[in-house]
């Protein structure tokens, strides 16, 4: 049986002892002043505006009365210090300022992220789980010196089987007129009962806790929150006579956002509820917590000044070299390549100019600004915002094009609205069932009216009747004239419970050449398409088809050309 004996210093250890820790204040003492570094002083991002690839950071920070320097740490090493403007309130006066790069390991402020809180209550849990199991220990451990010792091995007794570790060593039975010691026995017991059921119930909080704390460390390292390095501005302040504010405004590479739309179509009260969002997303190496966020549609890094115009010459043709007989037909053909890759080239050349004029002509940047404080951290993850919505009244009808597809589609035809909406992806919605995506387009071609798909109604039959076979005659004078016949007939049935309105589209053929002629005939009589959602040719039929009601609609063409001419369909 091993026997601890209590630890107790001599004089020579506690004098030698108070030796060095003298030696060492004295050395710390006469270490220079120099050396000591200001702390870095706490900065908060107030505002951010978020452009296309790009972000402009305003940030803030106090400076007390008296201060010789301005230590800023966490910042991202993206920042363009070449955009870094400084501001500061009148009772300060700033100076020059230096940037340096650390690792984020080192700065123990910069390892910030969403789940930081919750990781410091898991490792102080943890601490204070493991301050619980120590004091088990010691009440074990006195259980065990209390506990009276079995037989002498060697003196006719077998020996003790090994105890559990956790177990207290079992007493060796003592006479029956000792009621007290029985007593003590049952004390020790009981509480060495109540000391390993409390060790195996931190046992498994402690398993449990340790799961949740890797997977949020694993979260945290995957996002960048631990690596990579920081940039530390240091900006010396020539004057403090008072506390001031700093404001620091600079750019940042990298973050982004875009335009993205939710249409809900509302067929009992024929409205369009639009939506239209917003996605933020940035790896720019600094958490925006609590920010003052602005979209804007314009761009920074976009050129500022247009093109100047190119010096237009006019002058004679240099004179061709004469040439030899023999090569004149064989340079004749390079001649005629060289001219064609000479057309190319100024082509080429032009084709950007015009293209930079009309880009920049015209870009006005319009800024949205999100309510209220908003948190984006800096990671993979996209975060969405609701800029607004607007309930429209729309013209709900089915619409159809049997010749491609023998199929009924819902649209929704509405005014569109005013104010800015850049382009982007939408999804569409019928009631709370998402039916598909289209594009939110508002170029310089778009239309007044906004032309919503809403998916397949499968309560409107379409069938095709006649898919339109061609029949081939001889016309005109001794039959110098090709003619070509077809006909085309469909049938479409409405099975709702209510009239709809109906819209059938039919593309006729166009002649491109004046010596092919056209002749179309409709029943009922088709309307051209407007010319404005570029479809020449296209015609629709347009009606209110009562429920249970069906309708017949007809097209025939006459395409008529000289015999001797080739005529192809491209479609």
């Amino acid at each position: 049986m091993t026997t601890r004996m209590p630890f107790a210093p001599t004089p020579l250890l506690v004098a030698a002892l108070s030796l060095a820790g003298a030696a060492g204040w004295a050395q710390a003492a006469d270490a220079p002043a120099a050396l000591a570094s200001p702390p870095a002083t706490p900065s908060k991002v107030e505002q951010v505006t978020v452009y296309p690839g790009l972000a402009v950071v305003e940030r803030t920070a106090r400076v007390a009365a008296g201060a010789r320097e301005l230590v800023l740490d966490c910042l991202s090493t993206e920042v363009d210090l070449a955009t870094l403007q400084l501001d500061a309130d009148a009772s300060l006066r700033l100076g020059p300022v230096s940037a340096s790069q650390r690792p984020r390991s080192e700065v123990p402020a910069c390892q910030t992220g969403a789940n930081d809180a919750r990781i410091r209550q898991l490792q102080e849990r943890l601490a204070a789980l493991d301050a619980e199991a120590g004091g088990h220990d010691l009440v074990l451990g006195y259980l065990r010196a209390m506990a009276p010792s079995g037989p002498a091995q060697g003196e006719g007794a077998a020996p003790a089987a090994p105890a559990a570790p956790a177990a207290p060593r079992t007493p060796v039975a003592a006479p029956a007129s000792g009621a007290g010691l029985q007593a003590t026995l049952g004390v020790i017991q009981r509480s060495g009962q109540t000391a390993l059921n409390e060790q195996a119930r931190i046992g498994r909080e402690r398993d449990a806790l340790q799961r949740e704390l890797q997977l949020l460390l694993a979260e945290r390292e995957r996002l960048g929150q631990t690596a990579g390095e920081v940039r530390q501005l240091r900006i010396s302040v020539m004057s403090a006579q008072a506390d001031g504010t700093v404001r620091l405004r600079y750019q940042v590479p990298g973050p982004t956002w875009a335009p993205s739309y939710r249409a809900a179509l509302d067929s009992a009260t024929s409205t369009v509820d639009v939506e239209r969002l917003a996605e933020v997303s940035q790896r720019s190496g600094e958490d925006w917590r609590g920010v003052a966020l602005r979209l804007s549609t314009g761009s920074p890094r976009a050129a500022s000044t247009g093109p100047q115009p190119r010096p237009w010459t006019v002058m004679p043709r240099p004179p061709v070299q004469p040439m030899a007989r023999a090569s004149v037909a064989m340079a004749a053909a390079p001649a005629a390549s060289f001219k064609g890759q000479a057309a190319e080239v100024m082509l080429a050349d032009a084709a950007p100019l015009e293209f930079a004029v009309q880009a920049v002509e015209g870009e006005f940047a319009t800024e949205f600004e999100v309510p209220g404080r908003i948190d984006v951290g800096s990671g993979a993850q996209r975060v969405s915002f609701s800029l607004g919505r607007a309930k429209l009244p729309a013209k709900l009808m089915v619409q159809t094009t049997p010749q491609a597809d023998a199929s009924a589609w819902v649209v929704a035809e509405l005014a569109r609205p005013e104010g800015v909406w850049p382009e982007g992806r939408m999804l569409l919605l019928r009631g709370n069932q998402v039916v598909g995506q289209s594009v939110w387009r508002n170029g310089s071609d778009a239309t007044e009216t906004l032309v919503l798909p809403f998916g397949r109604d499968e309560l409107v039959r379409v069938r095709v009747v006649n898919p339109g076979n061609a029949q081939t005659a001889s016309a005109g004078f001794i039959g110098n004239r090709s003619e070509r016949r077809i006909a085309r007939s469909y049938e479409v049935e409405n099975r709702h419970r209510t009239p709809i309105l109906l819209r059938v589209l039919e593309a006729s053929p166009v002649s491109t050449d004046e010596k092919i002629t056209v002749q179309r005939s409709f029943t009922p009589s088709a309307t051209d398409v407007a010319d404005g959602e570029n479809l020449p040719g296209v015609v629709a039929w347009a009606r209110e088809l009562a429920a249970g009601d069906k309708a017949r609609f007809s097209a025939e063409y006459v395409i008529s050309a000289p015999k001797d001419l080739a005529v192809i369909d491209r479609r």
